[in-house]
């Protein structure tokens, strides 16, 4: 291959790394030089670029001798995400279903261990969950393990608050709630995450917070044989999550637990809710002892403007002990609820307060602050931004009836003896019917004709017409309804009982008398 020139060795690593066919590199390196006979690798290198048939990240590997491992199987790596503690992760696409897929390449291990890891792939190809990335693959190419998850768009949740600043409640317990329910799903099926932090929540652009690395923390705990990491990835690992790792997995790294996810999500919404970690300072061995030991600052004092229930539930979450969080991962989304706000209705704005529609009985509901994105605190108390919100601590706001909202009439229990009075037995003498007809809207009153009222409640039926109008019945629009006296000009009822005793009493006897 002479005639390669200068390019001769970089066509050859093209030719390993097994990124383009070998037809078609022949076809694009021979009118490439056909047409530059003296180019310099780096020339080549952009025209395939240009030709979209490289990335600059893979001829940027290739320049640099660097061919192996950029097809892993099935995946071509395309670009570089990030670097981890257990490795770097890759942007790739499948060559099988054209999908783009995250890949994390580990150091080799025992080909053991990863028939051992397909458990939890398996495990994860059982159900689906909006707010988990699941664990999709682990292989062996080239000397390499790789781990592989569905690629997802979005900011880290580490990110997002390093760069906008703490979050609101509202924000904060979506955010959480999310969080949990996938946490839920997973740990019905047997699934724990184990290494749960900011870092490891990405929040797209719906608002959708998702659970990237499940599977990491299963690995770190297998008890068949070695792990599938190596020892010096494993404490790279523990101690990049330090941040975050409940009490018993310091203890005992292999002590990770449903339970101790709970703790990890309790410190990623303390994270939240402040802006900074529970235990920030110190050494690797300090936090170690401050998550045993110690208590944090408390949310009080760095988020005054989140309600105490809210703290609560994220001081729970954190407890030292795994008996005193809660029973399960749905208990947590229960307690988040009421003060989430509504992830469907915040792109490009932020969270509406789902919890006025589907508020948990007697919890307190938080508004969300109209304009502002995931990251901003509001400006203003929520309770003064929608009406009708119950805060804690704030003035109750009065409730404004409708007409499907008024109280569903009983039936009436007539007082005996008392003409035009009505009430409950041993209750309150209630007003005549006609006081009544004017107060409630759309009631069609005893002694009226009844056209299929309510079973149980004679003569009482809604009257639709009225209550579509939501306008007063007067007395004279009641047909064969007779308005009665007002207080001040017509006759006592009492009187007009002891006038109709009378009567009776002389009709009486007169009767009898005529009978003699």
């Amino acid at each position: 291959m002479a005639e390669l020139g200068a390019c001769q060795s970089f066509v050859w690593e093209l030719q390993r790394s097994g990124l383009i066919e070998r037809g078609q590199l022949d076809n694009l390196v021979g009118e490439f030089l056909k047409r530059n006979p003296r180019a310099e690798p780096a020339a080549l290198a952009e025209y395939l670029i240009a030709q979209e048939q490289l990335t600059k990240f893979q001829a940027e590997r290739i320049l640099d001798g660097k061919t192996q491992g950029l097809v892993l199987e099935r995946y071509v790596l395309m670009d570089v995400i990030g670097s981890g503690s257990m490795g770097q992760v890759y942007k790739a696409l499948s060559k099988t279903d054209n999908q783009w897929y995250a890949v994390k390449v580990l150091p080799r291990r025992s080909m053991w261990n990863v028939r051992l890891a397909r458990r939890q792939v398996r495990a994860f190809s059982q159900f689906s969950h909006v707010a988990v990335v699941p664990f999709v693959d682990v292989g062996t190419s080239g000397g390499l393990h790789y781990l592989v998850w569905p690629l997802v768009e979005g900011e880290t949740l580490e990110s997002l608050v390093q760069r906008q600043g703490s979050l609101s409640p509202e924000q904060t317990a979506l955010i959480g709630m999310q969080i949990a329910s996938g946490l839920n799903i997973c740990h019905q099926h047997g699934l724990f995450h184990g290494l749960l932090k900011p870092s490891n929540v990405m929040i797209g652009s719906d608002n959708q917070a998702r659970i990237l690395d499940f599977g990491i923390g299963s690995l770190l705990v297998e008890n068949e044989g070695e792990s599938l990491v190596d020892t010096m990835s494993t404490a790279n690992t523990l101690t990049s999550g330090l941040d975050c790792a409940s009490p018993e997995s310091i203890m005992e790294p292999t002590n990770r637990t449903p339970a101790g996810d709970q703790y990890s999500l309790g410190c990623v919404l303390y994270f939240c809710l402040s802006g900074r970690y529970p235990f920030p300072e110190g050494s690797a061995v300090e936090k170690m002892m401050a998550h045993q030991f110690k208590q944090p600052t408390p949310l009080k004092e760095l988020a005054p403007h989140a309600p105490e229930e809210l703290i609560m539930v994220i001081e729970k979450l954190m407890q030292k002990s795994p008996e005193s969080r809660y029973g399960g991962a749905d208990e947590v989304v229960e307690a988040l609820q009421p003060f989430a706000g509504d992830a469907a209705a915040a792109v490009g704005g932020s969270p509406k307060p789902s919890s006025l529609s589907a508020a948990a009985p007697g919890k307190p509901t938080l508004g969300a602050t109209p304009g502002l994105g995931l990251g901003a605190k509001p400006a203003m108390p929520a309770s003064a931004q929608v009406p009708g919100l119950a805060v804690p601590g704030a003035m109750p706001r009065p409730a404004v009836p409708t007409p499907a909202a008024m109280p569903t009439p009983t039936a009436p229990a007539v007082v005996p003896g008392v003409p035009g009075m009505m009430g409950a037995p041993g209750g309150p003498v209630l007003p005549s019917r006609a006081s009544v007809a004017g107060s409630v809207p759309g009631l069609v009153l005893p002694g009226q004709p009844n056209l299929g009222g309510m079973p149980g409640m004679p003569g009482v039926m809604p009257n639709p017409a009225a209550a579509s109008s939501f306008q007063p019945i007067r007395e004279s629009q009641v047909p064969g309804n007779v308005p009665e006296a007002d207080a001040g000009g017509g006759l006592n009822p009492i009187l007009l009982l002891v006038i109709a005793a009378l009567l009776g009493g002389g009709v009486y006897f007169l009767f009898t008398e005529v009978l003699k």
